[in-house]
């Protein structure tokens, strides 16, 4: 199983975007597929909302961490009604393996599990992006997959990706030593894009890793 990461951007991709056809395509893949990957979300226009309140309010990082923890929270929610009903929330890594194994896909929402953990860092230099990791790496998955609503430089590694800020800052670290792979568009919004997770095919497109 593989952490899969969705990012905010396409979940909330508005019909007018390509991209919304894109997420399509996508959803009715993993609708398919159920119980094969563990799905995390990213923040999307509610952690945008956090960032924003921010600015204005004044809050410091810690406090902005536990609000988009709770941003991804939200978007799992939604992610899981785009998906019914083959999906499940979790809130717990330890319930990902067994929701899975009833033919659910498990969508993680992280806040009840992250919020009070001192062992990650607790501002903006650890997204979405790293959390997936995170998941991947407690649950000893086969492997971490971001997908991205950018175009991915082929071959970059993940110290080349942090320094575009195509992934979070934490994310070459979280993923030193485990199998990761940074999808955009042109990899993942075809109807077999991610069949080397489902099974289809045992090798992976040509993407940016560690």
């Amino acid at each position: 199983m593989w952490a899969l990461k969705i990012g905010g951007s396409i979940l909330h991709a508005s019909a007018a975007e390509s991209l919304a056809a894109s997420r399509g395509v996508l959803l009715a893949c993993l609708r398919a597929h159920p119980g094969r990957c563990l799905l995390i979300p990213g923040g999307g226009l509610h952690a945008d909302a956090v960032r924003a309140a921010q600015r204005v309010e004044g809050f410091d990082d810690d406090t902005a961490h536990v609000r988009a923890l709770a941003a991804m929270d939200t978007c799992a929610a939604e992610l899981v009604n785009l998906l019914r009903p083959t999906a499940r929330v979790v809130e717990r890594l330890a319930d990902a393996r067994t929701t899975a194994a009833e033919g659910l896909t498990p969508v993680w929402a992280p806040h009840a599990e992250l919020a009070t953990d001192q062992t990650i860092p607790r501002d903006w230099s650890l997204t979405s992006d790293s959390i997936a990791a995170i998941a991947g790496r407690r649950l000893r998955l086969d492997g971490v997959c971001l997908l991205k609503s950018c175009a991915v430089p082929k071959g970059a590694t993940a110290v080349q990706l942090a320094a575009s800020r195509i992934v979070d800052a934490e994310w070459p670290g979280n993923v030193n030593g485990l199998d990761s792979r940074v999808l955009g568009p042109e990899a993942w919004a075809v109807a077999s894009g991610l069949d080397w997770i489902f099974g289809g095919s045992s090798a992976a497109p040509d993407p940016a890793r560690a």
